[in-house]
């Protein structure tokens, strides 16, 4: 099973970091051995579109000859997610949706003819579905009778992956992260852990016994084990 796991605070021990690497651990307890991609953008923030880049994008015509190197970022970023059986997304919730970090890297991934194409009932995306695990940390509450703010961030997600083929998303909100500390950070990550349906993973080539490599990956150049 391959596994890209993706951090977006800036925070070393924040709450998303945590709940990210709570659902890995699930994941691994359920489906060991893993191979796991690591991109944190918290400390290894990508760059936001270069101009290069944007004019590759601007047109049909400079899409298809796009500036020599315009595309290279983008399509080392897309191939991660298209060898991923899996992706898991630790996030903090910043003003009321995705943190910059993480929109860099979903500007580089969405590219017309690459991860969606473009019809006259709208996107179609271009790579296969697998399971998405999105950890969110909010500092209010966004859910709930309780909830006091608007979320841009769950249905942005599910939007903008889903138009990229990455519909099998789950949630997982450890909210009013501002007045949680010690024991009651610890029972609200359980607590939003205990929804996690990893029912899911049996959709996920398994590694053989004997290589393991699942059969998927066969053929494939193996990445670093961690």
């Amino acid at each position: 099973m391959n596994i890209l796991h993706i951090d977006c605070s800036p925070r070393p021990e924040s709450h998303s970091r945590q709940l990210s690497a709570a659902i890995v651990k699930k994941l691994l307890e359920a489906a060991p051995p893993a191979i796991i991609s690591r991109r944190d953008f918290g400390a290894d923030p990508l760059p936001h579109a270069a101009p290069d880049y944007a004019t590759a994008l601007s047109s049909p015509a400079t899409l298809a000859a796009p500036p020599s190197g315009a595309l290279d970022l983008s399509e080392a970023l897309i191939r991660e997610v298209d060898a991923a059986d899996v992706v898991v997304i630790g996030t903090p919730m910043h003003n009321l949706t995705v943190p910059s970090v993480l929109k860099a890297w979903i500007d580089q991934v969405l590219r017309a003819g690459r991860t969606f194409m473009s019809t006259p009932a709208g996107k179609v995306g271009l790579l296969r579905d697998r399971p998405v695990f999105v950890g969110i940390a909010s500092g209010g509450v966004f859910t709930g009778e309780k909830a006091n703010q608007p979320d841009f961030l769950t249905p942005y997600l599910s939007a903008v992956l889903g138009g990229i083929g990455l519909k099998s998303l789950q949630f997982f909100p450890v909210q009013a992260t501002a007045f949680l500390a010690g024991d009651r950070a610890t029972l609200a990550r359980e607590k939003a852990l205990a929804a996690l349906d990893l029912t899911v993973m049996r959709e996920v080539p398994m590694p053989d016994r004997v290589t393991g490599v699942a059969a998927s990956e066969a053929n494939e150049p193996r990445r670093q084990v961690v």
